[in-house]
């Protein structure tokens, strides 16, 4: 349970993107409390995404502002959110197939650690090793550790792309449908581990994704966004119950 006196980690303020004449997003405020696992749902076109890339310096807002921790960050682009502790995940996985599995985590912590002479002549492992482990146990992938990445499933590569956003100990991971593509029996293990990063690691992220009961089984507040507008905001079953939100979908 998220107490009430938890300090927000990311707001956003009146953010509007337009594309010529159509606003993609319209005016969405929210924020993210730490701790919380908050849900972004939404018919197709409706403006997520977008939403996602302001968020993450890949768009520039029209107007509004981000704030992570309460600084200004709009704008700022991914790698100087990264080194502020915001990581993320993509529909499209990022992982390196012809690296295995272990080292595919090594290279993900290696921009946090050191300076760029010190990775060059320190230890192979850049002394990440320990924490590479340990994610590797946090999402079950113990014995995949010497396979190459190329040899997983795609089920299995998710698992490893999400275990790489959090390599850096992120304080806010943004994850782009994580479910997608996943095998039913292979998700709800990796729900599981999501919950277990939030509670057991302390992480805080914001879930894009189309599969509602993914959603709904895994997020502590969801928002659901139509036309580029924040539609319903609250505890998942109540979204879900929400005229508006079903109007919304079966409109699809």
């Amino acid at each position: 349970m998220i107490g009430p006196d938890a300090p927000t980690v990311l707001e956003a303020r009146d953010l509007v993107r337009s594309f010529g004449a159509v606003r993609a997003v319209d005016g969405i405020s929210f924020a993210v409390r730490e701790g919380e696992i908050l849900g972004v749902i939404g018919p197709n076109g409706s403006g997520k995404s977008t939403l996602f890339n302001c968020l993450l310096g890949q768009l520039l807002p029209s107007a509004g502002q981000v704030l992570l921790d309460g600084r200004d960050v709009t704008g700022m682009r991914p790698a100087a959110l990264n080194r502020l502790g915001v990581s993320r995940t993509f529909q499209l996985l990022q992982v390196f197939p012809q690296l295995s599995v272990r080292d595919n985590l090594i290279l993900a912590g290696q921009e946090h650690v050191g300076s760029r002479i010190a990775r060059l002549f320190g230890s192979p492992d850049a002394g990440l090793g320990a924490a590479a482990d340990r994610m590797l146990g946090l999402f079950r992938l113990e014995a995949l550790a010497a396979e190459m990445a190329a040899s997983l499933s795609y089920g299995q590569q998710k698992l490893l792309d999400a275990a790489i956003a959090f390599m850096a100990g992120p304080r806010l991971v943004l994850l782009d449908e994580p479910a997608g593509g996943v095998n039913p029996t292979l998700l709800a293990g990796f729900r599981e581990r999501l919950r277990a990063m939030n509670t057991e690691a302390g992480a805080t992220f914001v879930v894009i994704e189309h599969n509602m009961e993914f959603v709904m089984s895994l997020c502590t507040r969801v928002i659901c966004i139509a036309q580029g507008k924040i539609i319903a905001n609250g505890a998942p079953a109540a979204v879900r119950a929400d005229p508006a939100v079903i109007e919304a979908y079966l409109g699809d």
